[in-house]
């Protein structure tokens, strides 16, 4: 069924170069689907910039995934101006031209990182609380979608990811591309709050979740409009590093930091089960096989000058 759904179908997908958006590019390709990119390059095709997007939705696209924006925590701390001006403003820019131009469904992309401190694990209806920069700025484009939504009767789903990972992932100030990278080097691996607990989204999984979003009827849609995704199984920090080490082979050495992750949250991780009783969708690749493909990926694909 949903590979008729996608087949010739004009999909608009902001973020197609950043590491999700190239996986989804490319299945929502092998599904037939007509991609229509927007690549933020050498500072141009910035989403803040409505001018700019308003030629890519002149060629009335029938789904919108929007995932470009500010994705790191450390980028809101260092320069929170342009993570709130990216956010914020780019999914203003996409939620208004989606109106304009009456698109069918827009996906908006968000984070777990929304419900800040609290007792795991977070559902939709659970309040955001966030602290920091980044988590508010996408707390910011939550209540803004929620609000194009119920105002103008938009289509908008959001969901909310727990951390993706998987091959291509060429941000190393993630935990597990940064935990790769330096085995591969023989380098000790730096960690930071080895207790803290997270759930690691293998990147297919987190695929289907997004098409199964874009394809979501209007019926099932009704109210429904934030989902969880994770994984399930929240894992220790100091256990991921070990688990990949243990997967490579590798006899590794932690070389504890005392980071300034002002704010940082002990324990995050969601429950899935609306996802999973509104969609049918539930993670299909465990911890260990995705950290497996991961590890085959770098090995073949790693450039090891970024340390």
């Amino acid at each position: 069924m949903q590979k008729k759904y996608w087949q010739n179908k004009q999909v608009l997908v902001t973020g197609a170069a950043g590491f999700v958006g190239v996986h989804l590019v490319r299945a929502l390709i092998s599904l037939g689907a007509t991609v229509i990119p927007v690549i933020r390059k050498n500072g141009k095709n910035d989403v803040s910039d409505r001018q700019m997007l308003e030629p890519f939705f002149q060629k009335n696209p029938g789904v919108v995934f929007h995932l470009a924006g500010e994705a790191l925590v450390e980028k809101g701390q260092n320069a929170p101006y342009d993570t709130f001006r990216t956010n914020f403003m780019g999914t203003l820019n996409v939620l208004e031209l989606s109106r304009i131009h009456h698109v069918p469904r827009i996906v908006i992309a968000s984070t777990a990182h929304v419900y800040g401190e609290g007792v795991p694990p977070f559902h939709e209806d659970d309040p955001p609380r966030p602290s920091r920069p980044y988590e508010t700025s996408k707390t910011a484009t939550d209540l803004l979608a929620q609000s194009y939504a119920d105002s103008f009767n938009l289509p908008v789903v959001i969901p909310r990811f727990a951390n993706i990972y998987g091959p291509g992932d060429t941000n190393f100030t993630r935990l597990i591309p940064k935990t790769l990278q330096h085995i591969l080097l023989d380098k000790p691996v730096p960690m930071w709050g080895g207790e803290a607990k997270r759930e690691y989204l293998y990147i297919d999984d987190a695929v289907e979740a997004y098409l199964m979003l874009g394809a979501i009827s209007d019926i099932k849609l009704e109210r429904n409009r934030i989902f969880n995704f994770g994984a399930g199984s929240p894992v220790a920090v100091r256990d991921i590093i070990n688990t990949i080490g243990k997967l490579m082979g590798a006899k590794i050495e932690i070389v504890r930091i005392k980071e300034d992750r002002e704010g940082e949250i002990a324990d995050q991780y969601v429950s899935w089960e609306k996802a999973s009783r509104i969609l049918g969708w539930k993670p299909k690749v465990s911890l260990d096989e995705g950290l497996g493909r991961a590890i085959a990926w770098y090995r073949d694909n790693l450039y090891t000058t970024n340390l």
